[in-house]
């Protein structure tokens, strides 16, 4: 393929591949200023979590990994998702969790280097800050998994991943508070019920040398309650930081992607400005003019077909191209193409490369490149593979290979 026919690039967060200044999307930018380039949304979001987490000593996630017994999940570095998989049984299950530890610890018949952990794991469990930031996280981890999930779609488009992404970011900025203060309250009933004690001695900075002033010192729920709150800020902030790009595209293309706005919605004056701004950027594709005078030929044409119903740009595109050919609408064709190539998230480009290591496993070592390349082919495309009558091609295969003669 051309690179100069290239309209669009994603890749998640490595440097080697985003980097702005050697990474691939911008060698690829100084070749082709119109190679849009979009940030994988769930790198960005599992990023976004991971740095917001590693804000304070007291928000990383060792305090919750070491008190995961073996019969939950644990989490995983790699897959934000997997945090709220190994928190949430957690959460729901504290008390079962802290019984079956008070067990083993005075079980008799346990070896002593099991009564030893067990002890660990409960002594850890218990203290104020992991019951705090146990619920703190489970309210957080949540709405972030939700959204998430929802961003692995194959049918999102960017509108609708900005929209969901400014209202998390909101969500955490307008519920600061709330989340703050029930994860303090909740942790306190949890430490009041386990008899766990709440506050010590506060702990206070060295006074260097010269000094007059005090350190007051913070008491431990006071010292919680920074950290939690510290962590939403820096939640927000990240989003802000590392979602630009995404709200950038959003600005130029989003007017195609409200296809009731585009049939009928937006006002003239706001359309032919996007159309001229859509046109100066792709001025090599789309004359933003004409683009302008198309949309309003469509319009026409649509208020008249009562029984058509468009409500995605592949819609739009279906209709134009069943109009007529190439000639009919023709910068609205293309404006439309370019906008359904900008991609969201590559998360289920890359399950391809986690099937790979279930499919090349040890026991098949000896397996050619062509195979693999056929075993990975059917397993990316398992939904055509399944409407698929194997039987007529097995019959098939064994005529052709057969070696026996006929009498």
């Amino acid at each position: 393929m051309d690179l100069q026919d290239c309209r669009s690039q994603c890749y998640d967060n490595a440097a080697v591949m985003a980097g702005h200044k050697s990474g691939v999307q911008q060698r690829i930018i100084e070749k082709n200023h119109l190679a849009v380039f979009v940030n994988c949304d769930n790198h960005s979001l599992n990023l976004t979590g991971v740095n917001a987490a590693k804000q304070d000593v007291m928000m990383r996630w060792e305090k919750l990994k070491i008190a995961v017994p073996k019969v939950v999940k644990s989490e995983s570095t790699t897959r934000w998702s997997a945090k709220v998989e190994a928190v949430k049984p957690i959460n729901n299950h504290l008390d079962e969790i802290l019984q079956v530890l008070q067990a083993m610890m005075d079980g008799a018949t346990e070896t002593t280097d099991t009564r030893s952990e067990a002890r660990q794991l409960y002594n850890r469990m218990l203290t104020p800050e992991f019951l705090t930031l146990l619920g703190f996280w489970t309210n957080v981890l949540l709405p972030i998994d939700r959204v998430q999930k929802r961003l692995q779609d194959p049918a999102m488009n960017f509108h609708d991943a900005a929209l969901d992404l400014e209202s998390l970011r909101d969500h955490f900025y307008n519920e600061r508070e709330r989340l703050v203060s029930k994860a303090l309250e909740v942790g306190l009933n949890l430490c009041q019920e386990w008899e766990v004690e709440t506050e010590r001695r506060p702990r206070r900075k060295k006074t260097m040398a010269g000094e007059t002033s005090k350190d007051a010192g913070l008491k431990t729920t006071q010292e919680i309650e920074r950290a939690m709150k510290e962590t939403i800020d820096r939640l927000h902030t990240e989003m802000d930081d590392r979602f630009t790009r995404l709200h950038d595209t959003d600005a130029k293309f989003g007017f195609l992607l409200d296809v009731e706005g585009l049939c009928t919605g937006i006002s003239r004056d706001i359309l032919k400005t996007k159309c001229e701004n859509f046109g100066q950027t792709y001025n090599r594709d789309v004359d933003g003019e004409q683009l302008y005078e198309e949309i309003l030929d469509f319009r026409m044409m649509i208020s008249t077909r009562t029984n058509v119903k468009l409500t995605r740009p592949e819609d739009v595109l279906l209709f134009i191209v069943q109009y007529g050919d190439e000639s009919v609408f023709p910068n609205l064709r293309i404006a439309i193409q370019i906008l359904l190539t900008i991609a969201v998230s590559i998360a289920s480009c890359e399950r391809s490369f986690s099937k790979l290591k279930l499919i090349l496993n040890y026991l098949r070592a000896s397996m050619g490149q062509d195979r693999l390349s056929d075993l990975a082919l059917l397993s990316v495309e398992r939904e055509e593979v399944e409407k698929i009558d194997f039987n007529s091609i097995i019959d098939a295969f064994a005529a052709a290979k057969a070696r026996k003669i006929h009498v």
